[in-house]
């Protein structure tokens, strides 16, 4: 009987829906003053605060757009055999350092209005364990080193 989930399928799965958060990370960045005007009248925030939230919410569009285009790579390079390779590494810690500096952004942003720091308590949580994933791939890439100069 044929398997009707794979690993292959997963990946798939995972690349497209990165492909999808890519998109709607450039709708949100394009629409961004129209959200901050929204968000500023909606909840009452004080209407200075509208271009701080927006400075702060393109910086983190880009390190969403960075990540994801990091992610995606990343999934690239597992779908086609290559999982502990130093470029796997080096995407990891970017993705690590992008949630770090979102978890940052959305920090200062909670001074403006509040629920934004469980956005940057989720992004802080997300940058620590991709930073162990990162540790792991790092221990696994010089182990595979290590055998391949043995050999």
């Amino acid at each position: 009987m044929k398997q009707l989930w794979n690993d292959q399928r997963s990946i798939l799965l995972t690349r497209a829906v990165v492909a999808l958060a890519i998109a709607g990370s450039v709708v949100m960045t394009v629409y961004g003053p129209k959200i901050t005007h929204w968000m500023v009248t909606a909840h009452g925030l004080p209407p200075r605060s509208g271009p701080l939230l927006l400075g702060m919410g393109y910086a983190c569009a880009a390190l969403a757009l960075v990540m994801l285009c990091s992610l995606y790579q990343f999934l690239r390079r597992i779908e086609a055999g290559e999982v502990f390779v130093s470029t796997n590494v080096a995407a990891l810690r970017c993705i690590s350092w992008c949630c770090a500096g979102a978890a940052g952004f959305c920090l200062l942003a909670a001074g403006i209005y509040l629920p934004f720091l469980f956005l940057a308590v989720a992004a802080g949580f997300m940058a620590l364990i991709v930073r162990v994933l990162k540790n792991a791939f790092a221990q696994a890439v010089r182990m595979k080193d290590e055998l391949d100069y043995t050999v």
